[in-house]
Formats: C-alpha cells, sequence, structure tokens
C-alpha cells in the first residue's frame, strides 16, 4: 500500500522535527518535502506534489495563503491543512477561500492532527479550534446553504479590491474616490466583508490584510 506524502511548511525547525517524527512513525503517512518560507514551499511542492501539505498562516517572505493558488496554478494537486496558532474565525474563513481544506490550532492534540491529515488526504474538511463556543459557531456556519464548503467566503473582484485598500488603511471616502464609487457603495462593500470575514475595526482590517498576504 502507498503511503500518504505529507509536506510541511513552517519556519520553526523544532516544530517541524517533531511533526516529522510524528507522522513518519504511522505505518500509512510519511515525510517527502519541508519549507520553511513561501518560495521554498512553491518549489518543494512542485518537485514532490504532496498528497497533504501542512502549512502556516505567516511564513517568512510574507503570509502563506497566496501560495495555495499559485501552487495550484502550477499543477500542484494537493490537499492543504492549515496549522496555525491563529484561534480565529477570520483566519478560517480566509483560508478556506484561499484553496484550504482544513484549519487546525497547533494545541490539537497527536492522534488528532493525524486523524486531520487522513481526512484532508480525502477531501474532507476539518476545523479544529481552542475556543469551543467559536468552533461551534464555525461550524453553525457550515450549514449555511449556497456556500462553498460551509463558508460564504468567496470575496469578488470588487470586494477584494476594497479589501486591499482597507488593508491599507484607507477610509472609505478616500477608497470612494480611489474607485470612483460613492462613500455609500463602500460602507456597503465594507458590510459585506465584515460579515464574511468577522472584521470590524480598521485595526482589524489591517492585521488580517498583513497576515493573510491580501496586500
Amino acid at each position: 500500500m502507498s503511503k500518504l506524502r505529507v509536506m510541511l511548511v513552517d519556519d520553526h525547525t523544532v516544530l517541524r522535527a517533531g511533526l516529522r517524527l510524528i507522522i513518519n512513525s504511522q505505518a500509512d503517512m510519511e515525510v517527502v518535502a519541508e519549507a520553511n518560507n513561501c518560495s521554498d514551499a512553491v518549489t518543494q511542492a512542485v518537485a514532490h506534489q504532496p498528497d497533504v501539505m501542512i502549512l502556516d498562516v505567516t511564513l517568512p517572505g510574507g503570509a502563506s495563503l497566496p501560495i495555495i493558488g499559485e501552487i495550484m496554478e502550477r499543477g500542484v494537486r494537493t490537499y492543504v491543512l492549515m496549522l496555525t496558532m491563529h484561534d480565529d474565525a477570520a483566519y478560517v474563513r480566509a483560508a478556506l477561500a484561499a484553496g484550504a481544506t482544513s484549519y487546525v490550532v497547533k494545541t490539537i492534540r497527536e492522534q488528532d492532527l493525524l486523524q486531520a491529515i487522513r481526512d484532508t488526504s480525502r477531501g474532507r474538511m476539518v476545523v479544529d479550534l481552542d475556543d469551543e463556543e467559536l468552533n461551534a459557531s464555525v461550524f453553525r456556519s457550515l450549514l449555511q446553504p449556497g456556500t462553498r464548503r460551509g463558508y460564504a467566503t468567496r470575496l469578488s473582484a470588487r470586494e477584494s479590491e476594497v479589501l486591499r485598500l482597507l488593508g491599507q488603511g484607507f477610509a472609505n471616502s478616500e477608497i470612494a474616490e480611489k474607485l470612483d464609487l460613492s462613500p455609500k457603495t463602500i460602507a456597503t462593500y465594507r458590510a459585506r466583508l465584515s460579515e464574511k470575514l468577522g472584521l470590524r475595526t480598521t485595526a482589524d482590517f489591517v492585521k488580517f490584510a498583513s497576515d493573510t498576504g491580501t496586500f
């Protein structure tokens, strides 16, 4: 029986070593590649074509979410499991919208992580957060009809454009001028983004854009 091929992408050497030991101890999976930054992650993914990529949200050289689309554009057909310290619904939504299959926090138990890898390799979404109420809220949103993997997080081109400018700290009136739209229209887009991503303040938008590579 062929083993499940796993790639690790995290800038913490000790964490990667621990994950490698745990995964390689399993009869049905093995680590075939590792990377500690965005550029190497793309190169190694193309070279090794892993079944599952375990990916952190933030890496040296930039946020990691944009590389999911990049490796897919290069013909890599891998399922992505986000393993991160960010216990936040906005990050979950952003990761799934970017193309990730699963999202778990780094406090997850060893056996639960191994099962999450197996489930992810079958295309099954796994979300495991520390905050039980938040986890329940996330799964309630999975029941919403007409959403991608349960999440209404796919942003339109205009929403993405507004999000990028909000992430740069521009006010509604400034964005309206840049996009040649009315401030009321920008306020509507901002409200939609707040609902989809769970962001409220300008500081929320700026931090989110920086962490997820929205710029």
